[in-house]
């Protein structure tokens, strides 16, 4: 009976004694070692190196010279002090230069700095700067390339800047400012605006409305499907997720895709599939632009495409 009874109280003390042993540790750790002050960028602060500690508490005795005479190595030295005496004060070092950082408890999102561009930025001013450029920094005016109203008159590489927001276009020109995104022509423009400019042009730009366009119309059945269904055994969701259905645009940083020219939609889907375009957010556009075949990216160029311009 007796060695019955200490069986169980084993048991129970088997059951009972690892948590309380971890809760104490616990306790200890958070109260007793971490304390529960918050943290702060400015409580944080560098560790002193080396190089830091004054010439006093480094130079070793040995480095006195040779030659030095008796009689001048109680000035090398400082007098011990007596005993029973307390130390003569050393000079206070410099303050540790504080480690950068966010406090514990600053859970605001990140902000890009092409976000500060367009704040108060003037679209007349941009509009300005469009249609003239910034001859004394080398840029040509952007209506050259991109038409008088945004849109490329000749169709081919360059893109309609009509109907895509203004955020989509500050970004853009940022990245072509840090070399993000690689295009020589626009990344040499890019960095002779500053970034006032910038925020002014993207501002203009998103000003204007794309024409009426019906899309659509070509491109086949194999475009359509990929537009609204996508391709699930492939991981390739609908395009009208991301880009509005036929391509009309669906949040700020997911540009418009329809009345783009077949040739630089094709030309941007290739530089994708290369990685000679990086600047999509975490490799999306990579990603999806190499599960597609040569002839699915030409049909989906005709079907955002739509119809060729009329001519004036």
């Amino acid at each position: 009976m007796i060695e019955h009874r200490k069986g169980i109280a084993i048991a129970v003390a088997l059951m009972i004694g690892p948590p309380f042993v971890t809760l104490v540790a616990t306790w200890h750790q958070m109260v007793g070692t971490g304390g529960d002050g918050l943290i702060r960028a400015s409580a944080v602060t560098a560790t002193a190196t080396p190089a830091a500690a004054t010439p006093a508490t480094t130079t070793p005795a040995s480095a006195a010279p040779a030659t030095a005479s008796p009689s001048s190595s109680p000035a090398a030295a400082p007098p011990a002090p007596a005993a029973g005496t307390a130390p003569a004060p050393q000079a206070a070092s410099a303050p540790a230069t504080p480690v950068p950082g966010r406090s514990a408890l600053d859970f605001s999102a990140s902000r890009p700095a092409w976000e500060g561009f367009l704040r108060g930025a003037d679209p007349e001013a941009g509009k300005q700067l469009a249609a003239n450029g910034k001859p004394g920094a080398g840029v040509q005016a952007c209506i050259a390339c991109h038409g008088p109203a945004g849109i490329t008159p000749t169709g081919g590489i360059f893109p309609n800047l009509a109907g895509l927001s203004s955020d989509y276009l500050a970004k853009q020109l940022a990245d072509f400012r840090s070399g993000t995104r690689i295009q020589p022509l626009m990344n040499t423009i890019a960095r002779a605006l500053t970034e006032q400019e910038i925020g002014q042009v993207a501002a203009y730009y998103g000003t204007l409305a794309g024409p009426p366009l019906h899309v659509g119309e070509f491109g086949g059945e194999t475009a359509r499907k990929l537009d609204i269904q996508g391709d699930g055994p492939r991981a390739l969701p609908a395009c009208a997720n991301c880009h509005g259905l036929r391509g009309m645009g669906e949040g700020p940083l997911l540009p418009r895709l329809a009345g783009q020219s077949k040739e630089y939609f094709t030309d941007q889907m290739t530089a994708f599939r290369n990685g000679s375009r990086q600047n999509d957010d975490v490799g999306v556009m990579r990603a999806f632009s190499q599960r597609l075949t040569d002839k699915e990216i030409e049909a989906l160029a005709l079907y955002y495409a739509g119809p060729p311009p009329t001519p004036k």
